[in-house]
């Protein structure tokens, strides 16, 4: 196995081929796990991304993207070694093979790569899958005598798609038990909205800067518009989005939802494929027309499609919000790891996080 290689953005592009050779083989196939989107991710918020990993024979077993400089651990200036996360990021992993009598070897390598790198106080993997193997580099750090924490982050809603011998008997299946009552609910809306003019489902796998334009427009008129937290309000995430979906449509992966009533749109939705699950990328509706339930009209359509097109899954990803909770049929737990260095700071700063800031967060749930 190589050493492992470090760079900044450039590297995304110099193994870019091999990086999609990985996640094509379906360990690792989540689409913000590839290299298309921490490329659109680093362009978009000038990002500097050092990126590890590792080989055998010549070919990638693991790739670890990370940003490293000063950051704030509740307040507190540290010098910190991180995930490549912000709060646009869904989720983040180790990117590996299929190979999992590699995993001792990938973890070993990249943590005496991790350790040996002066540069960080404080190691952070934020949004991360409680399967993941970066919970063997915290095994690692703590028998080496290093401080570490995981810290519950919230959790990814996602939908299982029974199977069925017929698409209509999977829909069933689905909508069964306590569902059924909310299908029923969604008809007698769907049959409301049909009233008011004419209904069509529309779904398109081609990137269009228009329909990009739509889901912005969608978006901001919504609470996210009034919060100040819609896309169309900082030009970065306008360029994530533009870039990874566009990317995402140039390798057939991406299925736009739109629900129109009249040629308008009044729910939209942005969703990719990996392997046999979908990813429920972003969703908005018109809230004038939320009488008649258009985002969840319009997410039933993708359930129907899913069971006829063969998907397994559709992911919903993190938060767990409450309109995702209604369709889920479990939840994926994520957490946030951490190691601290060796030596006083790096007590201190462990202190800091897993005693004050950790009771305080417990005392707040439970008021």
């Amino acid at each position: 196995m190589s050493k492992t290689s470090k760079g900044q953005v450039s590297a995304i592009s110099q193994i870019s081929a091999g990086w999609s050779a990985v996640c094509d083989e379906g360990a690792s196939s989540l689409p913000f796990l590839r290299p298309e989107w921490f490329t659109a991710f680093a362009d978009s918020f000038g990002e500097k991304i050092k990126v590890l990993s590792t080989r055998k024979d010549a070919g990638l077993t693991s790739i670890l993207p990370l940003s490293a400089g000063s950051g704030s651990l509740h307040g507190v200036p540290v010098r910190v070694l991180r995930s490549a996360y912000n709060l646009n990021t869904p989720r983040f992993d180790l990117i590996h093979t299929n190979d999992s009598n590699s995993r001792r070897e990938v973890t070993r390598e990249l943590w005496e790569s991790i350790k040996h790198d002066s540069s960080w106080d404080v190691l952070e993997f934020r949004l991360v899958p409680h399967e993941s193997w970066l919970h063997d580099i915290l095994l690692l750090a703590d028998g080496e005598g290093h401080r570490t924490g995981v810290w519950e982050m919230d959790g990814a809603p996602y939908v299982a798609i029974p199977e069925g011998e017929t698409v209509d008997d999977a829909v069933k299946s689905y909508f069964s038990g306590s569902r059924k009552r909310f299908n029923k609910e969604l008809d007698r809306r769907l049959r409301r909205l049909q009233e008011m003019g004419n209904v069509d489902f529309c779904v398109t796998d081609d990137y269009d800067a228009a329909t990009m334009r739509t889901f912005f427009d969608v978006e901001s008129s919504g609470w996210k518009g009034r919060m100040g937290t819609a896309a169309a309000n900082n030009p970065n995430v306008v360029r994530l989005h533009e870039e990874f979906a566009s990317s995402s449509a140039a390798r057939g992966a991406l299925s736009t939802y739109q629900l129109k009533l009249d040629g308008k749109t009044i729910a939209i939705s942005l969703n990719i494929r990996f392997g046999s699950k979908i990813a429920h990328w972003k969703t908005a509706y018109d809230e004038s027309y939320s009488q008649y339930a258009p985002g969840n009209l319009l997410f039933r359509e993708l359930v129907r499609n899913c069971a006829r097109d063969g998907i397994s899954e559709i992911d919903l990803l993190s938060p767990a919000l409450p309109y995702k909770l209604v369709w889920s049929t479990g939840v994926r737990e994520h957490s946030a790891l951490y190691v601290f260095r060796k030596g006083l700071i790096g007590k201190l700063l462990w202190a800091w996080k897993f005693k004050l800031a950790l009771n305080l967060r417990n005392l707040a749930k439970k008021h």
